[in-house]
């Protein structure tokens, strides 16, 4: 925190002492500590202003996201849940508690509370792509390609949401699609090895060993420690039967990964 900033709290909190009746010179205090990372102090002004003000919905918000960070999910949830009952129209209210549930692994509930911001709010990138990796975890895969399309159309950008749907593609059997959508990701994030490594799979399935040699290469430059390239990498070489660059692989993968126990197993399958 800069300077400015600690002395603009010092002055706020000064405020405050001298009027302590002034309720909107609270509420910016309360917000300029929950800005500032004070979440105990912001706690115990929203805490007092709530007597207060008991039916106002952006104090349980606030509080709801404090004692979120404080990580308290069950008083968080229940003050996202007051201010969605105080204000069921705020997008924001139900998206908190949706991305709330899902962290607790609340899948249903995170559905419902997902498709209910995008009701209020249909342009909401997140909660499009949120809800599509929620509903491919139900195997709802059509919806959930929906919404990662949307998500898409939304936030061109979103290298996330580019993966996943290549993913999806992949997993309904639409490799041509998968393949577009990995080289999206690699043209947003050229470091992005698990769009490479993804490839990599999907040449070798069709029989392209040199395109997946080429791609589990790229991947392993990018990380070092991604075991699976490496593993896949040998495959290609030991169907190719060509053992001693396999043998290279392998050692080379066994001096940046000596405690791998995988990796020395497929070493002496191949000795």
């Amino acid at each position: 925190m800069t300077v400015s900033q600690e002395e603009k709290l010092k002055k706020l909190a000064d405020k405050v002492r001298t009027n302590p009746s002034d309720f909107n010179l609270r509420k910016e205090f309360a917000v300029a500590l929950l800005d500032n990372n004070k979440h105990e102090e912001a706690l115990i002004q929203y805490n007092s202003l709530i007597k207060v003000f008991p039916d106002e919905p952006d104090i349980y918000f606030n509080i709801g996201i404090i004692y979120e960070k404080l990580n308290n999910p069950v008083f968080a949830k229940d003050a996202y849940q007051k201010a969605v009952s105080l204000a069921p129209h705020e997008a924001d209210y139900h998206y908190n508690l949706a991305f709330l549930y899902d962290r607790q692994g609340k899948t249903d509930e995170a559905i419902n509370s997902y498709q209910k911001t995008l009701s209020l709010d249909s342009k909401d990138a997140n909660a499009h792509f949120n809800l599509a990796c929620l509903l491919a975890k139900k195997e709802n895969f059509t919806d959930a390609i929906k919404h990662y399309k949307t998500a898409i159309k939304l936030n061109p950008t979103d290298v996330y949401a580019h993966f996943y749907l290549a993913y999806e593609y992949r997993r309904q059997g639409n490799i041509e699609k998968a393949l577009e959508e990995y080289k999206n990701v690699i043209s947003l994030n050229p470091d992005y090895s698990w769009a490479y490594y993804n490839m990599g799979c999907i040449a070798y399935e069709q029989k392209d060993l040199e395109l997946a040699i080429k791609n589990f290469k790229k991947t392993i430059e990018l990380n070092p420690k991604d075991i699976d390239a490496y593993k896949s990498l040998v495959s290609v070489y030991v169907f190719q039967k060509n053992h001693d660059e396999a043998i290279n692989i392998l050692e080379s993968a066994i001096l940046k990964n000596h405690d791998n126990g995988d990796l020395h197993y497929m070493l002496a399958q191949i000795f």
